[in-house]
Formats: C-alpha cells, structure tokens, sequence
C-alpha cells in the first residue's frame, strides 16, 4: 500500500515542537523539532505545540481590601511553555488553564 510522501513527512518551525503519540501513546523519545520529521500514516498522531512568550490581559475587577475599600485591580500574564510533552499529555487546554489560573491567584487576598 503506498504512501504518499507528503503525507509521511511534517516541517514544524523553529518556534514550534510537535509531540507525536504511537496508537494513543506518547513516544519516549520525546517531541520533535524544529525541523522535519517522519510520521506513519494511520499509527501515529501529533500535535504541534507553539512553545513562544505568550501574553494575555485579565480584565480589571474590583477587589475589597482588608480595611474595606473597594481597589481596581488588572493584570498581564505572559507564559511560555518549556515542557511541551507535559502540556500536551497532562493538560487538555493550556492556555485556558493559565488564564483562569492567573485569574483565581490575583483574586485571592494577601
């Protein structure tokens, strides 16, 4: 059964890594790139990963201080990922679990 090679071979750039799972599991070698890479047609899947700063706003909510005064408070969170295996595997979206994350730890009083 032939394959083409176009379907065979992925180009991942040189802000990305693409983490690749054989029949539902994650290879132990590890995510791939930058560069091109090989993948099997119908045993393997990946998922490409931008591994870049990236930078978000929370929007300004009011926070009631100790001493009961009402403060006016907004942030700006910049992640970025350097274990592109552990996002991929241990978490479903990133990027939202970040942004709730940043909002639940300013929320929380000091």
């Amino acid at each position: 059964m032939p394959f083409s090679l176009c379907i065979c071979f992925k180009v991942v750039q040189e802000y990305e890594r693409a983490v690749i799972f054989r029949l539902g599991r994650l290879i132990h070698a590890g995510s791939k790139g930058p560069g091109i890479f090989f993948v099997l047609p119908c045993v393997e899947n990946y998922t490409k990963v931008d591994i870049r700063s990236t930078l978000f706003d929370i929007p300004p909510q009011e926070i009631l201080t100790k001493d009961s005064v009402t403060v006016s408070v907004d942030a700006v969170v910049y992640y970025r990922i350097f274990n592109a295996n552990l996002s991929v595997a241990n978490v479903e979206n990133v990027h939202h679990s970040t942004r709730l994350l940043a909002q639940v730890c300013y929320m929380e009083p000091a």
